[in-house]
C-alpha cells in the first residue's frame, strides 16, 4: 500500500482503503478507480489516496518449474497455441508458484478424492431415467423463492416507479441487504454510497436489479447441499469469478448487458447443484472420471450420466420461469457457437476458463475445457487484458465473496 498525490493517480489503480471525507463514505475499499471518480475526487479537494501496490512477487527458479509441472496437466485438453489459453497458463503457473513461495502444499490424487456418500442414494441409474425425471423430483420438494417473480412483475410493468420497484424488492429483508451490499461492492465503485433501494435502481437499473436479484435468490436456494459431497466456498468462489469476469469482459463487449452476463456467470453450474441432490453417486463418479482422465467435467458427466448440468440447468430454469435471454446463455455456455446467444454464451465460456485457470492456485480440480474455435474472434478481446483483468480484481472477488456468504 501506498500514498499516492491525486495528480499521479490513473484509473485501473486499486483503492486499499475505504476513502471517506468528513464521515461519509466516498469509496469502498478494493474499488478499481475510474477516470470519474478521480475527477470527483480532485473537484472535493481530495488530495492523496491509499493505493494498493501492484508490484508482483518474482517466484524462484524452483517454484515455477514446479508449479509448470503442475498446472500443465489442466491444460491437456485445450489448444496450447490459442493466445487466451497462453495468457490463461501463464497466469495459473504465476499464481501457483506464489502460493508455492508462501508454502502452500501442492494437493495429492488422495486430498482430490470425494469420500463420506456411501450412505447416499441416486434417484435412478443411467438409461433408467431422464432430465426431466431429476428436475421434477428436485420441484416436488421445493420452488423458486416467489420474492423475484414479484420484483420481476414490478420492473416489467411500465407505469413502475423507481419507488415501487424499491418497495417491492424491500418485501425481502435479506434480498434487500444483499442488493444494497453488492451495489455498494468494489464490483461497481460507486463514488458515494448507495444507501436506499430507491437510489440503487436510478443508478443500477431496474432490470438490471432485477437481474441481480434473480442471481441472489439463486444463490439462496442451494443451501442444503451436503458438505461430504461438495466444498460450496469453492464451488460459489469458482461461480463468483465466473461471474466477475464474465461482467469485465462484457463490459469490453457491445451489445451485451454486463449485469445480465454477471448473472449467468454466477449460475453457470447450478445444474451440478441439482445432480448432487438427486445424484449424488452418479455426480461424485463423473467427478472423478474428470479427474483421472483428464476430460472437463461436462463431458465427464455426459459419459457417466447420459446427460450433463446445462441440460439440468436448461429445464429446471425453464420450470422456474427464468428470463428466456439467461436459459439460452446458461444452457448453451459449454457450445456457444450453437446458440442464438453465441456473443454472450462465449463470454461465459471465457469467464469460466479463466476462473478455472485462477482456481488451480487454489487447488482446483478440473482440465479447463477451452473456448471454441471461432467464440475468441468474436468477443474481440485482448489476450493481453485478461492477466490485468485478473491482477486488477483478486482483491475484489474476494471481498465480493463476503458480500454473498458473510
Amino acid at each position: 500500500m501506498q500514498s499516492v498525490n491525486i495528480d499521479d493517480v490513473k484509473p485501473g489503480m486499486i483503492l486499499a482503503t475505504n476513502l471517506e471525507q468528513s464521515g461519509r463514505m466516498l469509496l469502498p475499499a478494493g474499488s478499481v478507480l475510474t477516470s470519474s471518480n478521480i475527477a470527483v475526487f480532485k473537484r472535493q479537494g481530495i488530495e492523496d489516496i491509499k493505493i494498493l501496490t501492484s508490484e508482483k512477487i518474482e517466484p524462484d527458479e524452483e517454484s515455477i518449474d514446479r508449479a509448470f509441472i503442475y498446472v500443465r496437466d489442466y491444460f491437456m485438453y485445450v489448444d496450447h497455441d490459442h493466445p487466451a489459453m497462453i495468457q490463461m497458463f501463464d497466469i495459473a503457473v504465476y499464481k501457483t508458484a506464489v502460493k508455492l513461495m508462501e508454502g502452500w502444499r501442492l494437493p495429492t490424487a488422495e486430498e482430490q478424492t470425494v469420500t463420506g456418500f456411501e450412505d447416499m442414494h441416486d434417484l435412478f441409474y443411467r438409461d433408467e431415467g431422464s432430465v426431466e425425471d431429476v428436475v421434477d423430483a428436485e420441484l416436488k420438494l421445493a420452488s423458486f423463492p416467489d420474492i423475484f417473480f414479484k420484483v420481476k412483475e414490478a420492473v416489467a410493468d411500465t407505469q413502475s416507479s423507481a419507488q415501487h420497484i424499491a418497495d417491492v424488492v424491500g418485501l425481502d429483508v435479506g434480498l434487500s441487504a444483499q442488493l444494497l451490499k453488492l451495489v455498494n461492492s468494489p464490483l461497481y465503485g460507486f463514488p458515494s454510497e448507495i444507501s436506499s433501494l430507491v437510489r440503487a435502481v436510478a443508478m443500477v437499473g431496474g432490470s438490471e436489479l432485477c437481474t441481480l436479484a434473480l442471481g441472489l435468490s439463486t444463490v439462496g436456494y442451494f443451501r442444503d447441499i451436503p458438505p461430504e459431497l461438495i466444498d460450496m466456498r469453492s464451488f460459489w468462489i469458482h461461480s463468483l469469478t465466473c461471474g466477475v469476469f464474465s461482467k469485465i469482459i462484457a463490459e469490453q463487449v457491445q451489445g451485451v448487458v454486463p449485469e445480465e452476463m454477471f448473472t449467468a456467470g454466477l449460475l453457470h453450474d447450478v445444474g451440478r447443484l441439482i445432480l448432487f441432490k438427486k445424484m449424488p453417486c452418479s455426480a461424485v463418479q463423473a467427478m472423478i472420471y474428470a479427474r483421472e482422465n483428464f476430460v472437463p467435467l461436462c463431458e465427464a458427466e455426459d459419459m457417466v450420466l447420459g446427460f450433463n448440468h446445462t441440460d439440468v440447468a436448461k429445464l429446471m430454469f425453464e420450470k422456474w420461469n427464468f428470463p428466456q435471454n439467461l436459459i439460452d446463455i446458461i444452457s448453451s455456455h459449454h457450445s456457444p457457437k450453437k446458440s442464438v446467444k453465441s456473443k454472450e454464451a462465449g463470454i461465459i465460456q471465457l469467464a469460466d476458463n479463466l476462473a478455472l485457470s485462477v482456481g488451480i492456485a487454489e487447488g482446483g480440480m478440473y482440465v479447463l475445457p477451452g473456448v471454441e474455435v471461432g467464440v475468441w474472434e468474436q468477443l474481440g478481446v485482448d489476450a493481453e487484458r485478461l492477466t490485468q483483468i485478473v491482477t486488477d480484481y483478486d482483491y475484489q472477488i474476494k471481498e465480493l465473496f463476503n458480500t454473498f456468504f458473510d
